[in-house]
């Protein structure tokens, strides 16, 4: 039986996946972020120890923003069923070029930190956050981050080197997003005007399509043993 994990965005947790609704009996779990070693640390090495909380031996991998970095990470370590992408990157190359010009300038270093969490009260024009509850959420979670995450989570955005997309990989993007824009390639499941936060602000259409997929894996997953035995 796969266990499905979620890995949230940069620096928050369970509460952007709290919107969306999928089958109870789905077993689910919140991968917890954990303190980089130093600023310096690899991706690769972060990803490492992280997945010391992935103890399904066929587990069902689904990561948000920054989270889907981490789950491409994981996938070559943890031999998951599946990995799923929600507003994220299939590759270094759908990063937009305006963002490795600023990383240049390593102004995610610098930048004194009361000034990077000042965003927030343009933050959810930018993320899509339109109702109340989750402008709220957005607000806590910017103003809740933790500063060495922080920079150390955007420096590892802006030097990430996947090249390729990964086999099987399953990205899920809107077409209105401001944060990472959308770049379409074959497989991709498009999502129109859906933005950056869409598990949020289309958390039903997001539902539907993320339970199908869910629901095949896991049946799947759980019934191959099964299938196995019988032809024995």
């Amino acid at each position: 039986m796969s266990k499905i994990y979620f890995i949230s965005g940069l620096g928050a947790d369970w509460r952007m996946f709290q919107f969306l609704k999928l089958p109870e009996f789905l077993p689910q779990q919140q991968v917890a972020w954990i303190a980089p070693q130093d600023e310096n640390e690899s991706l690769a090495s972060y990803t490492r120890r992280l997945s010391e909380q992935i103890t399904d031996p066929e587990p069902i991998l689904v990561g948000l923003s920054f989270g889907g970095l981490v789950a491409i990470e994981l996938s070559k370590l943890v031999q998951p069923k599946v990995t799923i992408i929600i507003s994220s990157l299939a590759t270094r190359h759908n990063l937009p070029w305006y963002y490795r010009q600023l990383g240049k300038t390593r102004l995610q270093k610098w930048l004194p930190f009361p000034v990077m969490k000042a965003i927030y009260p343009v933050a959810p024009f930018f993320f899509g956050a339109h109702t109340e509850p989750e402008r709220r959420l957005l607000k806590e979670v910017i103003l809740e981050i933790d500063e060495k995450f922080l920079r150390w989570a955007l420096s590892r955005l802006l030097d990430w080197d996947q090249q390729e997309t990964i086999p099987g990989l399953i990205q899920i993007h809107g077409t209105s997003d401001l944060i990472l824009p959308f770049r379409d390639r074959p497989g991709i499941i498009s999502i129109p005007k859906g933005e950056h936060l869409m598990v949020m602000h289309l958390s039903d259409e997001i539902s539907v399509i993320l339970s199908k997929i869910l629901e095949a894996v896991w049946i799947k997953a759980d019934t191959l043993p099964e299938q196995q035995t019988a032809r024995k």
